[in-house]
């Protein structure tokens, strides 16, 4: 994410919004209470039980609309958070590698707090990195691109045809759409070919 993006004819895009993935927050608390003897004494232990609740009830709100959802979350959520990094807060001189894991969580605090202001964001990154996968494998492929050129055009075509699996599109159609698009004129309104765009939404649309 960034502060500020000046995209296709210099227009400036809205700033984004920085979140943070509880699941990569909880991590290295749980390898650390794979290695423990005396599991159930451990701070990371502890750490992980209270991470825990957080995932239970986030995953069995009722809601209809992101504003709903961030009400939910204000009501049930964050008093369970507030608990966690209370724990962690209270956590005195801790060692080594729970040392580092409590460092991270508390770097990471203001960011895991954007939920409790923007419903739509996720407490997981997870799906975002299951989506982009593709991508990843692809990468190492890319590395034997021929030119720059060819790297580039790469990207851009993963990243359109990811968008479009993202917004439930039938990608063939939409890269069919958008090449016949550009083939009558290379001075487009791109805005009226996002993958969320209604029109395209019907067009394209599993």
């Amino acid at each position: 994410m960034c502060d500020g993006y000046r995209g296709y004819g210099q227009e400036q895009l809205p700033k984004a919004t920085f979140g943070s993935c509880l699941i990569h927050i909880r991590r290295p608390f749980i390898e650390l209470v794979k290695g423990l003897t005396l599991k159930n004494n451990a701070q990371a232990t502890q750490a992980v039980k209270l991470l825990s609740r957080v995932f239970h009830r986030e995953n069995n709100l009722r809601y209809k609309t992101p504003a709903e959802k961030k009400t939910q979350r204000r009501k049930l959520v964050k008093p369970l958070l507030d608990a966690f990094y209370r724990f962690i807060e209270g956590i005195a001189y801790p060692m080594h590698k729970l040392k580092d894991a409590v460092k991270n969580v508390l770097k990471l605090k203001d960011r895991v707090y954007q939920i409790f202001k923007i419903g739509e964001l996720p407490l997981s990154n997870n799906s975002v990195e299951q989506s982009i996968r593709p991508s990843t494998i692809i990468r190492k492929n890319s590395l034997f691109a021929k030119s720059t050129a060819g790297a580039e055009a790469n990207a851009i075509f993963y990243t359109i045809v990811q968008t479009a699996k993202l917004n439930n599109l039938d990608v063939f159609k939409y890269l069919e759409l958008i090449f016949e698009a550009y083939t009558r004129s290379q001075n487009l309104d791109l805005k009226a070919y996002l993958p969320w765009n209604p029109t395209v939404q019907q067009i394209c649309g599993k």
